[in-house]
């Protein structure tokens, strides 16, 4: 797996820098890029996409505070990057006219986040801050060297040319990362009807 150094040098080498880095807190113009971006690149590309390996699945709290449009009010995960879905009692793969509503707003004093629905007892199925460089799967860690290498651009070459290309070739990981995460999860079968049944015996 890759480490935090090895994805920023990747970033540092796809842009045509000279220098790589051995470590974050060494002395160098590189190195300090790297701290600058690193955890906004990498909680950036966490929140474009459902990523697999970091999907969890909560019950949510429920703050007792409906809204005049929802019937609960729940607490936003505080690891939450992105919402996939509240999911429906009973299914694990709904379709799309199956999935339940929902709504992110803030608090009254907007210090939290709050999820308004109208399902009891809602559990959520969302992306979670993922920091640990072991954790995250081949793909990922090639779409965070090249987000990195877009915000190095600027810094490091002066060429906001080559950012356009990283970005395009980030964009280019992510939609790739849409089909291999399809694959990587099955829905179940929809049982025959008995019409259907009948006309296949």
């Amino acid at each position: 797996m890759a480490s935090v150094i090895q994805i920023c040098n990747i970033a540092l080498m796809r842009i045509g820098s000279s220098r790589t880095i051995n470590s974050l807190s060494e002395q160098s113009k590189q190195a300090d890029v790297c701290n600058v971006f690193y955890e906004t690149a990498r909680d950036a590309v966490l929140s474009d996409f459902p990523w697999n390996f970091a999907a969890k699945r909560v019950v949510l709290a429920d703050l007792g505070v409906p809204s005049s449009d929802w019937q609960y009010g729940y607490r936003y995960p505080t690891d939450c990057m992105r919402v996939i879905e509240i999911m429906v009692p009973g299914i694990r793969f709904p379709t799309p006219g199956m999935r339940l509503p929902f709504e992110v707003g803030s608090d009254s004093d907007g210090t939290g986040k709050i999820i308004y629905t109208n399902e009891a007892q809602a559990q959520l199925r969302y992306v979670g801050k993922v920091t640990d460089p072991n954790m995250f799967d081949a793909q990922f860690s090639d779409a965070l060297s090249w987000r990195l290498a877009a915000e190095f651009s600027m810094p490091l070459s002066a060429s906001g040319d080559l950012g356009n290309k990283a970005l395009q070739m980030y964009n280019s990981v992510i939609l790739s990362a849409g089909a291999r995460s399809n694959n990587e999860s099955q829905e179940p079968l929809v049982p025959e009807s008995d019409v259907t049944l009948a006309r296949l015996s």
